[in-house]
């Protein structure tokens, strides 16, 4: 049996699984990251603890949301848990006297996917996921593409629009900047004229009720994802692309509008040949990832 786990800001999602991908059993704690990192190191512990109880657990895999190390497992700030530059491989592998293996949850969530979920079957797989800010990864022929620094597959930091708004990342029209549930809020904000925020689920429910002003939103946001994918394509030459994160609970709403501009904007050698779809496994996308690269660490 494979452990795997995602340790986001929010939560800790865990999966016991068989090396042919079977869900045996799963676990949810909450991060409490604002307790610190001696708590959130704790609970990573004790769910490691609950998992080995009940199952003979060969290794662990751990998917993080933080910039990181995926050889050496060092974490790289991580913006929303508790720990600055810190070993997290060393540290559990001391600890609980198991092989680690530690990737970036984006990448995992696209691993996962391509395993199980809706990028099976793919040769190279591009994945996004959609939210607060914009993750992503390239599978290709069932391995992580890490680029030559360990940060490939960071999507959203392409500029889709030189003159655009504010980045995170201090830098103006990043496809993140364009194309997040932040920007789908301001940009209903504007057409209504209001100073009210309503969320991304609250918007979608006023679209699927026919108002305009949602629907014209949600058109927005989708032709300014499909110019990030388009070019990201262009470049990268996916047979298979595919949607999560919260965003994606849109749906159809979203993903039939992304698709309508998306094709035209692809080069004549690929438009029509690059299957755009919604992800599949939702919240345990990451957990199957990080189980995988465990397995096929393990094998080696």
């Amino acid at each position: 049996m494979i452990l795997g786990i995602d340790l986001g800001g929010t939560r800790i999602k865990a999966g016991v699984l068989t090396e042919e991908g079977k869900l045996r059993d799963s676990f949810i704690v909450p991060t409490q990251a604002d307790e610190g990192a001696e708590k959130v190191l704790k609970n990573l512990s004790e769910i490691i603890e609950r998992a080995k109880e009940k199952q003979s657990i060969k290794a662990i895999g751990l998917a993080v949301a933080s910039p990181l190390d995926p050889e050496t497992g060092v974490l790289y700030n991580p913006p929303n848990l508790p720990f600055g530059t810190f070993n997290i491989k060393e540290y559990l592998e001391a600890s609980c006297k198991l092989p680690v293996v530690i990737e970036n949850d984006a990448n995992a969530f696209v691993l996962g996917e391509w395993w199980k979920g809706a990028g099976r079957g793919s040769k190279v797989l591009l994945g996004i996921t959609l939210g607060t800010g914009i993750g992503g990864g390239l599978i290709v022929d069932g391995d992580i593409w890490h680029g030559a620094h360990g940060i490939g597959g960071e999507f959203g930091h392409i500029t889709i629009q030189k003159d655009g708004p504010l980045c995170n990342c201090g830098r103006r029209g990043c496809f993140e900047a364009m194309a997040s549930s932040k920007f789908l809020a301001e940009t209903y904000q504007r057409l209504c004229m209001t100073q009210e925020t309503l969320t991304p689920k609250e918007i979608y429910e006023k679209a699927i009720k026919g108002d305009t002003r949602a629907i014209e939103a949600f058109n927005i946001l989708a032709r300014n994802i499909a110019v990030g994918l388009s070019s990201l394509c262009n470049a990268l030459d996916p047979d298979t692309v595919l949607i999560g994160g919260g965003l994606a609970n849109a749906g159809m709403l979203l993903l039939e509008q992304v698709r309508m501009h998306f094709d035209p904007l692809l080069l004549p050698g690929i438009r029509g040949k690059v299957k755009l779809t919604l992800a599949q496994l939702k919240d345990t996308a990451a957990v199957f990832g990080v189980a995988y690269k465990a397995i096929k660490a393990m094998g080696r």
